[in-house]
Formats: C-alpha cells, sequence, structure tokens
C-alpha cells in the first residue's frame, strides 16, 4: 500500500504542503463525525496536529499519541484505511461517483450536470471508481487567501504558478508581507478585483456566480481522488483519459498540474459543447 506522503506531517514532521493536504483529505470524514470544523488549508497548524492526535486515540487506541504521521507509519495506514471505508459506504456504480471535497463550499458546488458526465466518462476510461472535485467558483476574496497562504510558504513557486495577472497580485503581497495578514490579503483582494473589472483574471477559477455556468473551471485533487479511489485509484490513466476527452471535444482545456504543488487535473467545460 502506498504511504500516500513522502515526509513527516504533524507535530515536528518536515510537512511539506502537499503532504500535509492529503493527510487533511484522509482526516476530513474523521473531523466532520467528530464535529469539529473542517480543516482548513495552509501552512500546517494547530487544529491539524489536534486532529491528528485524537484520531490516533479514538481510532487508533493509542496511549501515547505523538500528533504526527509518518510515511509507512501505523498512523498513515490507519489513516488510508479510515478514509477509504468512508469515502466508500456502499460499492459505487459504474461510471464512477463524482463528489465535491469537505473545503468547496455549498455556495461554489456549481459544477453542471453535463460536465459531471463528462469526468464520469473519464473515470470509467481509467477504471476507476471515485474522483473529487476540490475546487471550482473561488471569488476574488478567496483567491487572495489561497495565494497568500501558498506565497509565505514558497513565493518563487507561486511566480511559477500564475501569469503576468498573477504576477501583479504576488507583488502586492511582496510589498507588503510584513504587515498583518488580513491587511495583505485585504490588498491582494482589491488588486484581483481592479483587474476582474478590467477583463483579467489571476486565475479561470476567478469568477461570478452568474459567470460560472458559460465555463465550468474544476479542479480534481490528486490526494483526495485517491483516497476515493482507493485501490482502483490510476494517474496515468484518469490523465490520459481527460487529454482524449479534450481531444474529442468534450473538455475545452485541460491541464494536467498533478506533478505541480498544486496537485490536480485542472479542466473547463462548456456545458453543451458537444452532445453526450
Amino acid at each position: 500500500m502506498t504511504t500516500g506522503i513522502t515526509k513527516s506531517v504533524g507535530k515536528d514532521g518536515v510537512n511539506l504542503p502537499v503532504d500535509v493536504g492529503f493527510v487533511r483529505q484522509l482526516l476530513a470524514a474523521f473531523v466532520k463525525k467528530s464535529g469539529k470544523p473542517p480543516l482548513v488549508t495552509g501552512p500546517m497548524d494547530q487544529p491539524t496536529i489536534d486532529a491528528i492526535t485524537q484520531f490516533q486515540v479514538q481510532e487508533m487506541h493509542l496511549a501515547m499519541p505523538d500528533g504526527r504521521v509518518d510515511p509507512g507509519g501505523k498512523t498513515i495506514k490507519a489513516l488510508l484505511e479510515d478514509a477509504a471505508k468512508s469515502a466508500t459506504p456502499t460499492p459505487p456504480t459504474s461510471p464512477g461517483s463524482v463528489t465535491y471535497s469537505s473545503g468547496v463550499p455549498a455556495a461554489a458546488q456549481l459544477v453542471s450536470p453535463y460536465a459531471i458526465k463528462v469526468i464520469e466518462r473519464a473515470l470509467t476510461a481509467a477504471g476507476m471508481k471515485a474522483a473529487v472535485i476540490t475546487s471550482t467558483l473561488r471569488l476574488a476574496d478567496e483567491q487572495a487567501a489561497i495565494m497568500y497562504g501558498n506565497a509565505v510558504i514558497n513565493l518563487q513557486k507561486q511566480r511559477e504558478l500564475y501569469g503576468p495577472t498573477g504576477d501583479e497580485v504576488l507583488q502586492v503581497y511582496a510589498d507588503n508581507k510584513t504587515k498583518p495578514k488580513a491587511t495583505v490579503i485585504a490588498l491582494m483582494t482589491k488588486k484581483i478585483e481592479q483587474q476582474l473589472a478590467n477583463g483579467k483574471q489571476v486565475s479561470n477559477h476567478v469568477t461570478t456566480p452568474a459567470g460560472y455556468p458559460k465555463r465550468n473551471v474544476i479542479d480534481i485533487g490528486v490526494n483526495s481522488t485517491k483516497a476515493a479511489a482507493g485501490t482502483t485509484f490510476n494517474l496515468s490513466g484518469l490523465t490520459k483519459a481527460f487529454a482524449k476527452l479534450q481531444a474529442d471535444g468534450f473538455i475545452a482545456k485541460f491541464i494536467d498540474e498533478t506533478a505541480k504543488s498544486n496537485t490536480c487535473w485542472h479542466l473547463e467545460i462548456v456545458p453543451g459543447a458537444k452532445p453526450l
């Protein structure tokens, strides 16, 4: 069984962003069952360490929990098993099921039935039973918060991820990073709103609820999909399936970002573009 992480996560861990995100996805069902608020994105924080510790106590019955998840260790194996059970309470039917991650608010769960069917086609072609949507519509303040959190970790990587429009927003961060977090995010939000008013988008995700139905912008998260799909997970197979659907005209734009810091498949689908 793959560990799903490359370095330690949690208390005194290395806490690589990709590994932290994966552990949070695995913890999502346990946190929800415990009645706690969903874990947020960004750098490792105390609520995530607390959730790891609580999982070790309540689910693993450890007498001496350490609040840490190590590659190949007992905690990551228990988390993978727990997430697999939670993600598939009943055997899914074919085609595979498409769900939203706990991090996508109800107001942003706007993906059209047409786009869902396109994703299901890709799952069927890849022999996978599930995929998880981790991002759709983003408002300006949400995009600013995401960019701020990632810039704190590695500003240069963020500059490599975005184009000139994104660089303008990141420059606002660089010029004001010594100020309070809320102040910097507000300034970044203002810049993104100015760009939208001038017809520029820092990301295709950044739009309005009225504009989203015309072009569904969707991220399918690698880590959350891996947890949901279990043994049927097929990274290369799903990548090829999305590329084929783009070539066939069902997907307007496909970007393979599975090896980038955001670890996802980026899809842009125009509902009804081609009969299913």
